[in-house]
C-alpha cells in the first residue's frame, strides 16, 4: 500500500467505531435523561430514540449539544467527550440553549429597568431573581482575568463547556463557525423544500452546482471562525505584514484537511446517508439517488472558488475581546451607545449572554437571499458573478451585522 493510500485510510478510519463511550441524553423539554453508550453517532441516535420511546425515522432525528450546536458528523461526534449531555430533537421540535431559556425569561422585561437598583427590587419576583443570578454576575466589569487565554490559567470560564479546545480564542472560534454553519443547513434546508427544487429538473441541477459551491468556499473562508477570534482583531496602525493572517487557522478548522480535494472531502464529512431498519424500500432508493445526485454537483460543480495567498482578518472584537453592537439593520450604528456592548472573554457569565446576541442579514435570507436564488435557477442563467454575490451576502460581513438581541429585528427588513 502507497504513503498517500496508508494516510488516506488512517484518515477515514472513525475512532469511535473502535472506542466504546457513554454519552447521556435528553429532549428537548430537558424532562427525561438517559443513559447510552456506542461507537458512533448513529449508534447514539438508534439507541436514545429506543430509549426515550422515539419512534420517527433516523434521517429526521438530530442531535445537539446543550449550547446549542448541532452534531452532525461522526468526525466531530468523536471529539466529544464521554458523559457529555447531548439533546435528541424531533421534526418540528425546537431546541432551546441555556442561553434561549434565559432569553425567554427576560424577553418581556425590560433589562434596563432590572438594572434600576430599588425600582428592581419593587418589581422582581423571588422566582425571577433566581433565573437572573447569571445576569447579575455578568453585570461585574471584573477585568482582572480577561486577559488570560488558557483552560488552566482561568478555569472557571470553562466551567460546563463541553469542549476539547484549551484556549477561549480557540472555542469562540469554533462557536462562530458553527453559526456561520447554521446559516448553511439553513440555506440548504430551503433550497430543498422548494418547489423549484423539486419540480424543475434543470434548476435542480443549478441548485444543487451553488450548495456544493457554497460548501467549498466556506471550507476556504474557514468558515469565518475569526469574527469572534481576539487573537485575528487588527492592531491599531498595523499595516501589510503585520496584520493577523486569517489563513493561519486552528486544528478544529476544516481548511486543515485542504490537501484533500473536494470531492473527497464532501464524500468524508458531507451529510451521512441515514439508514433505519424500518425505512421502505422506496425511501431508501430515494435518499441513494438524492445522494448520487450530490455527490455528482459537489464533483463537477463549475463555479471555482476564490482563493487568496493572505486574507486580512476581520475580527469584530477589539484585541481584548470586547463585541460592540453594529444596531438595527435599518440604522447606522447602534442607538443604546455604550449599552449594547460585551466581552464574552471576561466570564463565564458574559459568555452565556453573548450567545444571545445575534448575526442579522440586512438583505433577509430567507425572504429575499434565497427566493432570488430559486428564481435566478428556474430562469436557468446563474452566473457565477451573481453567485458570489448571493454568497457573500448569505455567510460575510457585507450582509451581516452582530447585533444585541434588542436590536435584532426579526419582522420583514423592508
Amino acid at each position: 500500500m502507497s504513503l498517500i493510500a496508508d494516510c488516506f485510510r488512517r484518515l477515514t478510519e472513525t475512532p469511535a467505531k473502535n472506542e466504546l463511550k457513554g454519552y447521556k441524553v435528553t429532549d428537548v423539554n430537558r424532562t427525561r435523561k438517559v443513559g447510552v453508550a456506542c461507537r458512533s453517532l448513529q449508534e447514539l441516535k438508534r439507541k436514545a430514540c429506543a430509549k426515550l420511546n422515539v419512534t420517527n425515522d433516523l434521517a429526521e432525528v438530530s442531535i445537539y449539544l446543550l449550547d446549542g450546536s448541532l452534531i452532525d458528523e461522526e468526525e466531530y461526534f468523536c471529539t466529544l467527550k464521554p458523559q457529555t449531555t447531548l439533546i435528541l430533537q424531533r421534526p418540528g421540535e425546537k431546541v432551546l440553549s441555556d442561553a434561549d431559556r434565559l432569553y425567554d425569561t427576560l424577553r418581556h422585561v425590560n433589562i434596563d429597568f432590572l438594572t434600576a437598583g430599588e425600582k428592581a427590587a419593587e418589581f422582581l419576583t423571588e422566582k425571577l431573581r433566581t433565573k437572573v443570578a447569571v445576569l447579575n454576575s455578568a453585570l461585574n466589569k471584573d477585568d482582572s482575568k480577561t486577559t488570560l487565554s488558557s483552560r488552566d490559567e482561568h478555569p472557571e470560564w470553562f466551567r460546563g463547556l463541553e469542549t476539547n479546545c484549551a484556549t477561549k480564542e480557540a472555542y469562540l472560534h469554533r462557536r462562530c463557525q458553527d453559526r456561520i454553519r447554521g446559516y448553511l443547513y439553513k440555506t440548504i434546508e430551503q433550497i430543498k423544500s422548494s418547489d423549484v427544487f423539486a419540480k424543475d429538473r434543470r434548476a435542480r441541477k443549478q441548485l444543487l452546482y451553488a450548495i456544493a459551491f457554497f460548501k467549498m468556499q466556506l471550507k476556504e473562508d474557514h468558515y469565518f471562525g475569526y469574527y469572534f477570534d481576539r487573537s485575528r482583531a487588527k492592531v491599531e496602525g498595523a499595516k501589510g505584514a503585520d496584520e493577523p493572517d486569517s489563513s493561519e487557522c486552528y486544528d478544529h478548522c476544516p481548511c486543515r484537511l485542504r490537501w484533500l480535494d473536494d470531492a473527497t472531502y464532501f464524500r468524508l464529512f458531507g451529510p451521512m446517508e441515514q439508514a433505519c431498519d424500518d425505512v421502505d424500500a422506496v425511501k431508501r432508493k430515494n435518499e441513494r439517488n438524492s445522494r448520487a445526485e450530490e455527490e455528482e454537483a459537489e464533483e463537477n460543480c463549475p463555479y471555482k472558488i476564490r482563493r487568496k495567498e493572505i486574507r486580512t482578518c476581520v475580527a469584530l472584537c477589539d484585541r481584548m475581546g470586547e463585541f460592540r453592537c453594529c444596531g438595527a439593520w435599518n440604522e447606522d450604528e447602534c442607538s443604546y451607545g455604550e449599552r449594547h456592548r460585551i466581552n464574552p472573554y471576561r466570564s463565564r457569565e458574559e459568555l452565556i449572554l453573548f450567545s444571545t446576541w445575534n448575526f442579522d442579514h440586512k438583505i433577509e435570507r430567507s425572504r429575499t437571499i434565497i427566493p432570488f436564488l430559486l428564481k435566478l435557477a428556474s430562469q436557468g442563467d446563474t452566473n457565477e458573478t451573481e453567485l458570489f454575490e448571493i454568497y457573500d451576502n448569505l455567510f460575510t460581513l457585507k450582509n451581516l451585522r452582530l447585533v444585541h438581541i434588542v436590536c435584532h429585528d426579526k419582522c420583514s427588513h423592508k
